[in-house]
């Protein structure tokens, strides 16, 4: 290009670069296939369940099929049900082995005999002395269903159980196989073809096998010739070895793809659009060649997509991108020219390569021309290649996966083009980290040492521009394999919150929102005393604009008796009453307030004022941490006889409210959770008004 004048091939950024791509790439057609095979393919459509699972009502434990009807008592054992085999006659000799005083033994996913309707664990029966050996006793009753999965639970018929869209993998394989499905709708594999150019390069594994087109298939390897493969490389001539083409096959076949080996291509344009007239022929949906797309004049590849060298004609979309590594990535959409009578006639074609005209025509061919430089070649295909790879296959959002990390070290930036930065993602213990994985450099990052590629996660999307990025700067990462697969990233073990079973409290504060908070306090007394831990501080947080409501109304929705509705307007707005009020009811309760501080109750009073409903939130938090219970109640002379109903109605061991008055805001019993004010304020703003509040 002469200086000043438009390049032939205008630069456009890498997201530009997809969009493009992927707006050519479209699914393949629908193809069946048996379940087994379709490990990796994407389902084109929906697969629902034939039959239901279990198809019969199973035993979920070995035991005793019985009536339910019939426990507790002895009954008389009659047979015995075991998977896999029908059952066999009644012990008695009777038509039926289902009656008044009658159980049947049963194992593991047995269907369960009709006429029973549970079972019971063998550990919980025993044998009685004097019954004879085919009697078993029974001590507990047991309702309908216990024990017992019943047909359809884990599977009904006619439910969907996979989506179009869905990868097939293991987990998928094994659902259609419990259900019984065989067949899959998938969308074909596109097969890709792979090519290097160059003069200079030379095959490491030219003596294992030959390629012949598809490599799917396992070579033969001759060890001796795999040891001598250094001896075939001519160094004063310049020669390397093709590294290209065998990652890139790899890499197609990861994505999903079928692969086609078409060997290294010499530098001449000829031989080039042979080679790629050749694997469309095949059947190839995508062409790949690395090499030969820059601007020297050994760079071809562009003109042959073009059709300037004939056998092939197409459009490039576009030829330089703007990124580091991979500017001069190129992408075409090709069609086969019409073979010539000289072409027919050559006898040296295979006759697989044989297609029909008319299939070769309906569709273009995806091509894409990667730089000769190994890192580069790895990393736009991983940008390019297999995305369109995947939206051919049916990927609903085919694009790598995005994620944030945050920099380990320091990171020049260069100053012409964003660069697209190996990095390998770990994990730390790191509060500045915000939770994320930290992201490694790979090292020297030029485009031709491979290594920088090796156990490399992630592409971090770095600006261009003068200067570096800074150590604990987060920064976007694309993932470009499995995370982990190194070993690296390990997530810190957390140990969740427990809700236990019958646990008073949190179905309490629960309920209060559904306004049966008063039932829910009723039914859960015997659990939350089991449960619970009575807390050893409440925390009565007042606050001007919380509405007051009146003694009578609170204490006949607390269940509170008349004798203890004993605090009136007091006519005090100092909240020093309402302390002293909640004092009383504790001392009423016979729970002490001063003394061992292990066995006391301590009240305390956080103050929200200014009127704003962000500042009670806030004295709210403060509140929380130190007491275990934090009750808010208004402000102002009725603010005394609210508090104290509202305690005595929670009889001091339930953090609730009366009904239709707010629930307080509870410190966890791990003391692990705070009060999430508001997530649009910073940490320090919360602070700072935590810090006015006192």
């Amino acid at each position: 290009t002469s200086a000043g004048a438009p390049h032939r091939y205008p630069m456009i950024s890498m997201p530009e670069a997809i969009d493009i791509v992927l707006s050519r790439a479209a699914p393949l057609e629908e193809e069946s296939l048996p379940f087994p095979d379709a490990v990796g393919r994407v389902l084109a459509s929906e697969v629902t369940a034939p039959r239901p699972h279990p198809p019969f009502p199973a035993s979920i434990m070995d035991g005793y099929a019985v009536r339910s009807a019939d426990v507790p008592g002895t009954l008389r054992v009659v047979g015995a049900a075991r998977a896999g085999a029908p059952l066999g006659p009644s012990a008695d000799g009777s038509e039926t082995h289902t009656g008044a005083g009658r159980a049947v033994y049963i194992t593991t996913g047995a269907p369960v005999p009709p006429g029973f309707d549970a079972v019971v664990p063998v550990e919980r029966v025993s044998f009685p002395k004097g019954e004879g050996s085919d009697a078993v006793a029974v001590a507990d009753a047991f309702v309908p269903g216990a024990n017992v999965r019943s047909v359809g639970s884990d599977i009904q018929r006619g439910e969907v159980l996979l989506h179009a869209g869905d990868r097939v993998g293991p987990h998928e394989l094994g659902i259609a196989a419990l259900a019984g499905v065989s067949e899959a709708r998938t969308r074909r594999a596109p097969m890709v073809a792979v090519l290097s150019t160059g003069d200079e390069l030379a095959d490491p594994y030219a003596r294992m096998y030959k390629p012949n087109g598809h490599t799917d298939a396992p070579a033969t390897i001759d060890p001796a010739a795999a040891a001598s493969s250094s001896d075939r490389l001519d160094v004063s001539a310049g020669s390397i070895f093709d590294a290209n083409r065998h990652m890139l096959l790899a890499c197609a076949r990861e994505a999903g793809a079928r692969v086609m080996d078409l060997g290294i291509v010499r530098d001449d344009p000829d031989a080039l659009a042979g080679a790629v007239a050749k694997a469309m022929d095949a059947g190839a949906d995508v062409v790949v060649a690395s090499g030969g797309v820059s601007e020297g004049d050994k760079d071809h590849l562009k003109d042959v997509l073009l059709g300037s060298f004939g056998l092939i004609a197409g459009v490039v979309h576009f030829g330089r991108v703007m990124m580091k590594p991979g500017k001069p990535l190129t992408f075409a959409e090709i069609h086969r020219v019409p073979r010539t009578d000289s072409e027919n006639r050559s006898e040296d074609r295979d006759e697989s390569t044989r297609l029909d005209e008319k299939k070769t025509k309906q569709k273009p061919v995806l091509a894409f021309g990667l730089p000769g430089n190994p890192v580069s070649a790895a990393v736009t295909f991983a940008l390019v290649v297999a995305p369109a790879v995947r939206r051919m296959l049916g990927w609903v959002d085919p694009r790598p996966r995005r994620l944030q990390a945050v920099l380990a070290q320091d990171i020049a930036l260069d100053k012409e083009r964003p660069e697209y930065h190996r990095a390998t993602l770990d994990w730390e213990a790191n509060d500045s980290s915000a939770n994320l994985p930290l992201a490694r450099s790979t090292g020297r990052q030029i485009s031709s040492r491979l290594t920088s590629m090796r156990g490399a996660e992630a592409l971090l999307e770095l600006p261009r521009g003068p200067g570096f990025v800074a150590k604990g700067t987060v920064v976007s990462a694309l993932v470009i394999r499995d995370i982990g697969t190194q070993g690296g990233l390990q997530m810190p073990r957390v140990r969740p919150k427990v809700v236990r079973p019958g646990n008073a409290r949190d179905r309490v504060l629960a309920a209060a929102d559904a306004g049966v908070a008063k039932k829910a306090l009723r039914d859960d007394e015997d659990d939350a005393k089991k449960f619970a831990p009575r807390p050893k501080a409440i925390a009565v947080v007042t606050h001007p604009f919380v509405p007051a409501k009146s003694l009578s109304d609170l204490a006949r929705e607390s269940d509170v008796p008349d004798s203890d509705r004993a605090v009136t307007d007091e006519g005090n707005d100092d909240a020093a009453a309402i302390l002293e009020a909640t004092r009383r009811f504790l001392q009423r309760a016979g729970v002490s307030t001063d003394g061992d501080e292990n066995n006391a109750w301590r009240v305390f009073e956080a103050r929200a004022e200014n009127g704003t409903s962000r500042r009670l939130a806030l004295a709210a938090r403060a509140a929380a941490e130190t007491a275990s219970i934090v009750l808010i109640a208004p402000s102002g002379p009725s603010a005394v006889s609210s508090q104290a109903a509202v305690v005595a109605g929670t009889d001091l061991g339930f953090p609730g409210l009366a009904p239709r008055m707010r629930a307080p805001l509870e410190k966890k019993y791990d003391q692990s959770a705070k009060y999430d004010d508001d997530e649009e304020r910073s940490e320090a703003e919360d602070a700072a008004a935590l810090a006015a509040i006192a």
